[in-house]
């Protein structure tokens, strides 16, 4: 049994060593009147090496009425979101802009389930998608590489 602990303890310390904390970010997601609803960590990491670890990102939003999920972010194009927990009779809308305020794409009228979006056709930088219901709102930062 002593030494399944050792085994089990320097396994955990060699994984430990190869990877490197770059980075973390704490991002924090409020209601229309200003109220914390979320809270997301992102840690950055890179191997031993300096190679960055490839990760595909899902980030998380739980509004008081619905929740949301975005993924890849960053993506190459193609762009799942989740919208749910939707209320019966309740619809979103989808917005997406660029920087410059422009208009890229939307989708009115959805009542939850998975959207499939393709950007691939835009120049690579950062988007915004604003999705709401009549009486909630969520802002996010896309990155198309």
């Amino acid at each position: 049994m002593k030494k399944r602990f050792q085994f089990l303890l320097i396994i955990s310390i060699s994984v430990l060593c190869c990877l490197k904390v770059q980075a973390q970010a704490v991002t924090y997601g409020y209601d229309a009147s200003g109220n914390r609803i979320s809270r997301v960590i992102t840690i950055t990491m890179k191997s031993s090496n300096g190679e960055p670890v490839e990760e595909e990102k899902v980030y998380n939003e739980v509004l008081k009425d619905f929740t949301v999920n975005i993924y890849p972010n960053p993506t190459r194009g193609e762009l799942t979101v989740d919208i749910a927990q939707l209320p019966e009779g309740k619809t979103a809308s989808l917005r997406l802009y660029s920087l410059q305020g422009k208009l890229i794409l939307q989708r009115t009228g959805l009542h939850g389930g998975s959207e499939h979006l393709n950007i691939g056709n835009q120049p690579p930088g950062i988007y915004v998608m604003k999705i709401a219901t009549k009486d909630s709102f969520t802002e996010w930062k896309i990155i198309k590489k």
